[in-house]
């Protein structure tokens, strides 16, 4: 027993491998936050829907959410730009800061119009955590990690959403929807601070090299590879970006999952009107979608740097499937008569299932995709993609409350959802393939 203690010990003296865990461990605890304060709203609908100081419908709160996708959408075509030629330490830090002051703020107000442009400045905010996680990824690990690198980090967001639904909803049976934006901007405050100790924005701040699979075009730090786009202009970077089917395929499949995501800012609304619940009883059952999440990519982060491309393709348009049929059931739940408590049993089944079943094609393949062909443009081209997931969302954000507010509305709601599932499954095959092809070469 203390050999084996010893020798992890001694794997933790080596100073790469330390700073590779700090700056992963710094990245977790910062999106983290940002995810926070991002569900804040989610697990707070149900509640400004019945103030009646606010009058909030849910045609309104869909106008809040499509106002967030716009500041995001905004924030996916200018952060990654700014990450890749200023670094991912300062605009991780820029984004913290941001989001704590607008989340707050977004607790003392009442007028919507304020909500629009408050969330608007928080998910702007959120938005560049992805393009400067990927720069700081790329210089940070070695190509063979990415995978696993970006599923541990993707877990952060999804236990962050359960801690969000889980201890927020508690909150409300204590306190105000109000006063939840305040504990999580308080907190996210409190992460920016220690990371602007802690968080290193490459190796050579701490006297490392760059990891192999990294040029390094000022110094002689290693034994790099050189990538077709690392001395390429941006105009000439979007040029190539333009011409690949691949990239035209990962952005149509992440804009159809992106949707498919976002059913998780009605849930707590949709499981309370739906089944009678509370407003804390919804939000804390609306959990389940992010536990579902969580254990998804924490799977399957470390298998999809273990296992081949044609196998990949196999697993993951499999799994959609699954999440196709998930939607099914919650459309026919209504029709089938089931007791109102037996209803609520097969719904939250059926949403645990279905994040399981679409979080690893969220995030795995564009993720690892942009660094591999992206390279130091890696920030622009996740940018890009992401922006065409966001712009697809604030389209259904917008149209999604007010769907829901028609007579028959959750069942229109989720007949949306299922054409845009069907749609994942089809880009989503033609990306995979096209990527498996491409990796024979």
């Amino acid at each position: 027993m203390r050999t084996k203690l010893q020798k992890k010990f001694s794997v933790l003296k080596n100073p790469r491998l330390r700073w590779e865990l700090i700056i992963l461990g710094g990245m977790y605890l910062g999106y983290g936050a940002l995810m926070l304060c991002r569900t804040t709203l989610v697990v707070s609908g149900p509640a400004m829907i019945d103030d009646a100081d606010l009058l909030l419908t849910k045609t309104g709160f869909g106008f809040i959410l499509g106002w967030g996708m716009a500041g995001t959408l905004l924030g996916k075509l200018t952060w990654g730009i700014i990450a890749d030629r200023f670094g991912g330490r300062l605009v991780f830090l820029a984004a913290l800061s941001i989001m704590a002051l607008a989340i707050v703020s977004f607790g003392a107000f009442s007028e919507l119009t304020v909500f629009f442009f408050l969330y608007f400045l928080a998910l702007l905010a959120k938005s560049a955590g992805w393009p400067s996680m990927a720069s700081l990824i790329r210089v940070w690990f070695s190509k063979h990690k990415h995978g696993r690198v970006w599923g541990i980090i993707s877990t952060s967001s999804r236990s962050s959403s359960v801690v969000a639904t889980l201890l927020l909803g508690s909150l409300l049976f204590l306190v105000s929807w109000r006063w939840l934006f305040v504990v999580a901007g308080g907190i996210t405050a409190l992460a920016a601070l220690l990371l602007l100790k802690t968080l290193k924005g490459a190796p050579s701040e701490v006297g490392l090299a760059l990891p192999d699979s990294v040029e390094d075009t000022s110094s002689s730090l290693g034994t790099q590879q050189k990538h077709p786009l690392d001395h390429v202009t941006l105009s000439g970077a979007l040029a190539t970006f333009s011409r690949s089917y691949r990239v035209w395929l990962i952005c149509i499949s992440l804009m159809c999952l992106t949707v498919l995501m976002e059913f998780q800012s009605f849930i707590p609304i949709y499981l309370k009107e739906s089944f009678g619940l509370s407003i804390a009883e919804s939000a804390v059952a609306s959990s389940i979608f992010p536990i579902g999440c969580l254990v998804s990519v924490l799977a399957g982060g470390f298998i999809y740097d273990k296992i081949s491309k044609k196998a990949l393709m196999v697993i993951l348009v499999s799994s959609l499937g699954v999440g196709l049929m998930c939607l099914s059931l919650l459309w026919i739940l209504a029709r089938l008569g089931f007791s109102q408590g037996m209803g609520l049993a097969m719904a939250t089944v059926a949403i645990l299932f279905f994040g399981i079943a679409i979080t690893p094609s969220y995030y795995l393949p564009m993720s690892v995709f942009s660094i591999d062909f992206g390279g130091k443009r890696c920030g622009v081209l996740i940018g890009l993609i992401d922006a065409f997931g966001y712009c697809a969302a604030m389209v259904f954000d917008f149209v999604g409350g007010s769907v829901a507010d028609q007579q028959g509305g959750w069942q229109n709601f989720l007949a949306i959802l299922w054409v845009v599932g069907v749609a994942a499954i089809v880009s989503m095959s033609f990306f995979l393939y096209l990527d498996y092809r491409a990796s024979m070469r």
